[in-house]
């Protein structure tokens, strides 16, 4: 079975963040209350889906990227709980090369802890800055 590759995109968001149901692996499952964060094609040869699942990888790479403010949602964490590990069919090619690519993507250099700096410095200035607001007190 052939599988496409998924359209590459950008995921930026216009006036409101860009729901992570638009990446190409997320669906509405019937009968589920939430989305199902790793819906992917059956598959029966293992290097193709290798290959589909870094192509997943950058687009949920991208959407990161292109929302930022989306991390509070625990997204790779939720993709891990829906993906069936013990699926030893070629499927299995998916996440593999999924998780592959995230972990290529961290060895980037990157003074991981000046980013963490930053991140916590522009975390606190915000939380200054919302408990400064004046509230409207009626």
């Amino acid at each position: 079975m052939s599988v496409k590759l998924p359209l590459r995109r950008h995921y930026r968001p216009g006036t409101k963040p860009v729901p992570h149901q638009e990446l190409p692996f997320v669906a509405i499952m019937p009968g589920h209350l939430r989305q199902h964060c790793w819906q992917v094609p059956p598959a029966d040869n293992y290097h193709q889906a290798y290959r589909i699942g870094r192509e997943f990888a950058g687009h949920y790479i991208q959407y990161v990227q292109d929302n930022p403010n989306g991390h509070g949602h625990a997204l790779l964490a939720r993709i891990a709980g829906d993906i069936d590990f013990s699926d030893q069919s070629a499927v299995r090619g998916y996440w593999a090369g999924f998780f592959a690519l995230i972990e290529q993507v961290l060895v980037f250099p990157i003074d991981i802890f000046d980013y963490i700096d930053r991140v916590n410095t522009r975390e606190e200035a915000l939380r200054e800055m919302m408990g400064s607001r004046p509230r409207n007190i009626k």
